[in-house]
């Protein structure tokens, strides 16, 4: 096993042969959390969710506009009043042709219960930006994982592969010298150039399809594709198993849906807050003037003579009839913060069927591991029996041929059984909460 060991660690250090940087997990995962586009994305929602906030905020502030107009009125209006005491059945008035104004208007809420639950439902809003990004975090976290021990695996089956190549060579060397001598057949020297074809056809694709492993991985992290990088060699010996604490009750999954339901409770709220009278604090400061040719504007006198007027008021509005509009709203709030409750529901039971099979899967994947690894190695010892054997010229090429092809399945289910132990291991790391112990 440690002869294994050492030629997997010697493939991974070699290969790829322009390789310029041996990362390990925690490197990929940090990379991946600084550079991923997708996370970076959620981080812009985060900073726009404070913005909004903010934006929320300042309806509660003076709303202070400047204005300022002029009119041209080429048919003035007229007015006509009771004109009897002036001894005329009515008085007509008419108006200036061009008049002007300018000044500032106030408008401040005093009590508006629906603009506080607005600035309630921003800040939740916020909290659900900040749990959106930690789950896009974990997601990401164990994407990079499971594909660095997918290239792991793929890079540990390239050195028990390469080793059987050596294995073989040596036995077609052994095999042309007896056939040399008259002490083999021909077909013994083509079986074993066959089964040497067919492992050389089996590492050019493992060879490959690390390759593609890695250019994936490189994509998620945002690493530059130009750089040619290497994993860690896998230590078999050392792999610590994680401790069944139970599901946690803290996942993002559970956060986010329980801050989604209190916003929905807010927005039900919000909308039943309709009914509800509002006051505002309203005020003025204006100057306007008159005039019926636009040339006085430009002389002194009372044609342009600018008159003040200014007001502070208060504004009541008390919501009377809107033709059911907020009583239809307020049936869908109601439908949807069930709706939510019913997701909450469903997924916890669902992460803790998860846990459930995770748990069984974890017993199984450790005896099938350990199993697997001790057939490995009985395999490894049977075929070094057979082919010294066959050097002394007791075994026969078919039972060389045979033990090979069993230490190659053994070798295979080993590689399979340990990818499935440590991919068990990642999901309750997950699910119990723990998955954040890959950073240290």
């Amino acid at each position: 096993m440690k002869r294994l060991l050492l030629t997997f660690a010697v493939t991974c250090s070699l290969f790829p042969l322009k390789a310029q940087e041996v990362l390990t997990l925690e490197q990929c995962l940090k990379i991946g959390i600084e550079n991923n586009l997708s996370l970076e994305a959620r981080r812009n929602d985060i900073r726009k969710g404070k913005h909004t906030i903010s934006e929320n905020r300042a309806k509660l502030l003076p709303q202070i506009t400047a204005t300022a107009s002029f009119n041209d009125n080429f048919n003035p209006p007229v007015s006509v009043t009771d004109g009897s005491a002036y001894g005329n059945p009515y008085n007509v008035t008419h108006t200036l042709q061009y008049n002007a104004s300018a000044g500032l208007q106030l408008q401040m809420p005093l009590y508006n219960q629906t603009i506080y639950t607005a600035l309630s439902i921003a800040e939740t809003m916020d909290k659900i930006n900040g749990l959106s990004y930690e789950k896009a975090r974990e997601d990401l976290m164990m994407q990079i994982a499971q594909m660095y021990y997918l290239g792991q695996s793929t890079s540990e089956q390239i050195a028990i592969v390469k080793e059987n190549i050596r294995r073989l060579e040596e036995l077609r060397d052994i095999t042309t010298a007896f056939f040399d001598n008259g002490m083999a057949m021909e077909v013994d020297v083509k079986r074993v150039n066959i089964n040497l074809e067919n492992l050389q056809v089996q590492y050019d694709n493992a060879v490959s399809m690390l390759t593609q492993q890695l250019n994936l991985l490189k994509y998620v992290m945002d690493y530059p594709a130009e750089k040619e990088i290497a994993l860690t060699p896998v230590d078999t010996e050392h792999i610590t198993p994680v401790a069944l604490s139970g599901l946690s009750e803290n996942l993002s999954e559970l956060q986010l849906l329980r801050q989604q339901g209190t916003l929905a409770e807010k927005q039900q709220k919000m909308i039943s807050q309709g009914y509800l009278p509002s006051l505002s604090l309203t005020g003025n400061f204006m100057y306007s003037a008159f005039t019926d040719k636009a040339k006085n504007w430009f002389h002194s006198g009372p044609s342009n003579h600018w008159y003040n007027s200014s007001g502070i008021g208060l504004t009541l509005r008390i919501p009377v009839f809107d033709g059911f509009d907020k009583r239809s709203k307020l049936r869908k709030a109601r439908i949807d913060t069930e709706n939510v409750k019913l997701a909450y529901e469903n997924t916890r039971k669902n992460l803790q069927t998860q846990y459930l099979n995770a748990t069984n899967e974890l017993m199984n994947s450790q005896r099938n591991f350990t199993k697997q690894k001790d057939n490995y190695l009985l395999a490894e010892d049977v075929y070094e029996v057979t082919s010294d054997r066959y050097r002394e010229g007791i075994a026969s090429m078919t039972e060389v041929l045979q033990d090979e092809m069993r230490m190659s399945e053994a070798q295979n289910n080993y590689v399979t059984a340990h990818y499935n132990y440590r991919m068990t291991n990642l999901s309750l790391l997950k699910l119990t909460g723990n998955l954040e112990t890959l950073l240290k």
